[in-house]
Parts: structure tokens; C-alpha cells; sequence
């Protein structure tokens, strides 16, 4: 569990759910939280860009989330 992620949307403070932290942590392994990268995948993921949320959902289910190393 990782420490709770707050956004705001229209001037009200949400927390993101942890499927949608894990998901981007994985899949933007060099952003930190503040970059504008990782920010863009939580809202893409929590359907501000008019995304499907079922779809989305779905897409992170299907995302193997297997760590692989860059040096052996």
C-alpha cells in the first residue's frame, strides 16, 4: 500500500485509487508523482480526457506488471 494521491478536480480534492497509483507507477518507472507524465496517466486512468472507465479498467487489468531488471 503506498501512501494516498490526492488530484483536483474542479477545485475539489479526490483520491486516486490505488489500482490506478499501481498501474502508473508501473507503467511511468522513471516519473516521479509530480511529473506531468505520471500525472497525465492518473487522469487519463480516472476518465477526466473523456476516456471509457470500463475500458480503462480493463486495459490495467490486462497490463502484466512484472518488474524486470535493467542489470543482471
Amino acid at each position: 500500500m503506498t501512501v494516498p494521491f490526492y488530484i483536483d478536480i474542479e477545485y475539489q480534492k479526490v483520491k486516486v485509487p490505488q489500482e490506478i497509483l499501481s498501474y502508473c507507477d508501473a507503467f511511468t518507472t522513471d516519473a516521479t508523482r509530480e511529473e506531468l507524465r505520471y500525472l497525465d496517466c492518473v487522469y487519463m486512468n480516472m476518465g477526466l480526457y473523456g476516456n471509457d472507465p470500463e475500458q480503462m479498467k480493463e486495459m490495467r487489468r490486462r497490463y502484466n506488471y512484472n518488474v524486470r531488471p535493467v542489470f543482471d
